[in-house]
């Protein structure tokens, strides 16, 4: 039904099945294309957007432009867009009302805001937030904003929580789209459930296992390629990641919900032993970042809130005594450059890159850009450098590297190392810099690649180098904190088996 070398997502039919909406991405961006459901040629509907859908009454298409600010909508058939709800940016998916007035997207409309499930009218009134994302976070529950489904007056979208990731089902009223009534799981058992799609009173959703764990693979020494079998370090259904080391390889830290609740672990990688690091505040722990000696761990939270805050903590191991940098600190911890500065990743509409010190709290803006977001930065083992993801929206992520110092880095000094790639990561010599390329599916990825690297100018002329593919595990890179470390004799991964099946559910 089509060809090219291309990511295809966002798929829909018409409401009267003849004809598939899709959007089709390449490295000028996502263009929205419409193909006949029995095969033919694909016909383009709209350049530089994205989930694009029709109406269930056929009469309208909406798409969401590729800087994911607004909605743009037009008459079926006719060649002129226009914009509506211009107020709400970060739009991340779309979908129609029942009745064909209103779409549903998730978006925020103020940067500092955290994004939440928003109404937006077609006749061009403002959007209404439904405020589900907040109600969930208050019972301890997050939002999945890979898609949802509109049947009636509810609304049905992944969330997660203790149960696992399931589907639920809110109902909203249709005088102020607010919620109404306690929110009903549809899904149950130990498997994820993501993606529903609704049509003719049943529900058809994409169920995967939940097997994500820590893995390693043996490096070579002198190649820095791997090599051999991979090897289980622990073993759960439930996500785990932020993965840090000391400086000398020894200890290992990262979060993981194995005991239901979310904790940090530390591992001494040479034994293989682990131990809970229990004290601190009540608040829930996650974000670690433990310090090159090993003495210091940096940890933070997100309490709830339309404007979320993010408080960091920083604790002596090993008495774990702890204290506070800070009410909100505006981001969480990403990595130590010695025992006092730490590097921070800040939220905004576009992420951007600061350093704290701990003994003060005060913050120095190290790397951010008006048009493109930085995130997943990591020093190189000698601190002349970081390397970090950057995305401009409606564009795919690229990873590049600049000299690192103790203040503003100019975008002018960022060099580019791959442009279709993300979360990199260092040798334990600084020698080469591995990061994950993006294949067909951006969520996942099953290889890792890597430059070859000068300490002192930088990424050496040349091709990539293949370090490590599998076959059937792969790298969750959908979720936040995946991203590898390197140790001398091994790579550390998060790895899980994500096969699944489709299921169809009849709604009551």
């Amino acid at each position: 039904m089509t060809n090219g070398d291309r990511l295809y997502s966002h798929l829909s039919f018409s409401p009267d099945n003849t004809r598939i909406i899709f959007t089709a991405s390449d490295d000028s961006g996502p263009n929205v294309y419409e193909v006949p459901a029995l095969g033919g040629d694909a016909r383009i509907l709209h350049r530089g957007a994205r989930s694009g859908c029709l109406s269930p009454d056929g009469l309208s298409f909406a798409c969401v432009p590729s800087d994911a600010v607004g909605v743009r909508v037009t008459a079926r058939g006719s060649s002129g867009f226009r914009s509506i709800g211009s107020e709400v940016v970060d739009v991340t998916c779309l979908t129609w009302s029942p009745d064909s007035r209103s779409v549903l997207v998730h978006a925020r409309t103020n940067p500092a805001d955290e994004p939440d499930w928003w109404i937006v009218p077609v006749d061009g009134r403002s959007p209404t937030s439904t405020g589900v994302v907040q109600r969930f976070r208050e019972a301890g529950m997050y939002t999945v904003p890979s898609g949802a489904a509109w049947v009636d007056d509810s609304l049905i979208f992944t969330a997660a929580g203790a149960q696992g990731v399931q589907l639920y089902r809110q109902r909203i009223a249709a005088s102020n789209f607010q919620p109404t009534g306690a929110p009903e799981r549809l899904t149950t058992g130990g498997e994820s459930a993501y993606l529903p799609s609704a049509g003719a009173g049943r529900l058809a959703y994409f169920s995967s296992r939940a097997d994500s764990n820590l893995w390693s693979v043996a490096l070579d020494g002198a190649t820095g390629i791997a090599h051999g079998a991979l090897r289980r370090m622990t073993r759960g259904p439930s996500p785990l990641g932020y993965l840090t080391v000391t400086g000398d390889c020894r200890t290992l830290a990262y979060f993981s919900f194995r005991l239901r609740n979310g904790d940090l672990f530390l591992r001494d990688l040479g034994t293989g032993a682990e131990k809970v690091v229990t004290d601190g505040p009540e608040a829930p722990k996650g974000y670690p970042a433990i310090s090159p000696s090993g003495r210091l761990l940096a940890y933070g939270t997100r309490m709830p809130g339309v404007r979320a805050s993010r408080p960091i903590f920083v604790a002596r191991l090993p008495e774990a005594d702890w204290r506070t940098l800070g009410d909100d600190c505006g981001g969480r911890p990403r990595e130590w450059v010695d025992e006092r500065w730490l590097v921070i990743e800040r939220f905004a509409r576009l992420n951007s890159i600061a350093l704290i010190d701990t003994d003060t709290g005060d913050q120095i803006e190290l790397l951010q850009s008006p048009e493109r977001s930085v995130s997943n930065p990591r020093l190189s083992p000698d601190r002349r450098w970081v390397a970090f993801d950057v995305l401009r929206p409606g564009e795919r992520m690229s990873v590049l590297v600049s000299p690192f110092r103790q203040h503003r880095m100019p975008e002018s000094e960022w060099l580019v190392v791959d442009r279709a790639a993300s979360h990199p990561f260092w040798s334990a010599d600084g020698r080469l810099l591995y990061y994950l390329p993006i294949a067909t599916n951006p969520l996942v990825r099953n290889a890792v690649r890597a430059r070859r690297f000068a300490p002192e100018t930088g990424p050496v002329e040349g091709e990539s180098i293949a370090v490590y593919a599998s076959t059937e595990m792969l790298i969750p890179a959908y979720l936040p904190g995946t991203t590898p470390v390197a140790t001398p004799d091994q790579i550390i991964l998060v790895l899980g088996d994500f096969r699944g099946d489709i299921w169809l559910m009849d709604l009551d």
